[in-house]
């Protein structure tokens, strides 16, 4: 016990070192101009920042750009966030200059388990990859014919929408609208992906896998502070991601 206090207490000391000789070192200059940034200590602040949910980051950086401006910087993990608040700043970024902002920066550690090492239209690079994943969204999913080839599908989905909200109205229970369509629209999505109609336990059960792994990947932000030191403190937590990984990708095999 006592020898693992002292690795862990001398790894600390060194990365409070480190934080402050980068914070105060005049020749380390950044290659480029951050927005303003809210004052927080250094690697503390991370923390601090890690254990608010993405509601509390919100509310705290509009309360932020009231003083520092429509464009505030984030500090969490290694690399800094960008957040912009002002809609003609928006535009300007996402539709007058979308080439230069389209491509994506390399994934963290964790994230790379996730999203399968950026091989997915929502995380992948801009290049070869992932105009060939547009093209499949495009022609494939979202072109006007493949959508009217789905009109059996929408009518199937369509008719578990009524079931699922009758049968809740005939028992006498409050009627969840909103759950009654999310499943219907997950039905869709499964029959669009896998091709085939499934039973409803099934669709449930692809649910609720989804649920757990987009609420439960938001713990896993903090291996991606200091990979190297967080794979030999943290290692449960590790090999706890790489379970929901491997979770995911077999009921995608499915």
């Amino acid at each position: 016990m006592e020898t693992w206090f002292l690795i862990l207490f001398t790894i600390s000391i060194s990365l409070l070192l480190k934080a402050f000789f980068d914070l105060f070192s005049s020749s380390k200059k950044p290659p480029y101009t951050l927005p303003p940034s809210p004052s927080t200590f250094p690697i503390i602040g991370n923390f601090l920042w890690f254990r608010k949910s993405v509601f509390q980051i919100e509310q705290s950086l509009r309360r932020s750009s009231r003083s520092l401006g429509p464009m505030v910087a984030l500090y969490i993990g290694p690399r800094p966030s960008i957040f912009v608040f002002d809609r003609s700043l928006t535009h300007q970024a996402l539709i007058q200059s979308g080439s230069l902002f389209s491509d994506r920066p390399n994934s963290l550690p964790a994230d790379k388990i996730m999203n399968s090492n950026q091989h997915n239209i929502s995380s992948g690079s801009y290049g070869p990859n992932w105009r060939l994943f547009r093209r499949n969204l495009t022609s494939e999913i979202l072109h006007p014919s493949r959508v009217k080839s789905y009109s059996h599908a929408r009518k199937w989905v369509l008719d578990i929408l009524f079931d699922g909200l009758q049968e809740k109205a005939k028992s006498g229970e409050s009627v969840e609208v909103l759950v009654q369509f999310q499943f219907a629209m997950l039905s869709l999505l499964v029959l669009m992906c896998f091709g085939d109609k499934l039973s409803q336990q099934h669709i449930k059960e692809i649910g609720d896998l989804q649920r757990r792994v987009f609420t439960g990947f938001g713990r896993f932000a903090l291996l991606n502070l200091w990979p190297r030191v967080t794979k030999i403190l943290l290692r449960k937590k590790w090999i706890n991601c790489l379970s929901y990984a491997r979770i995911l990708k077999t009921h995608i095999s499915l």
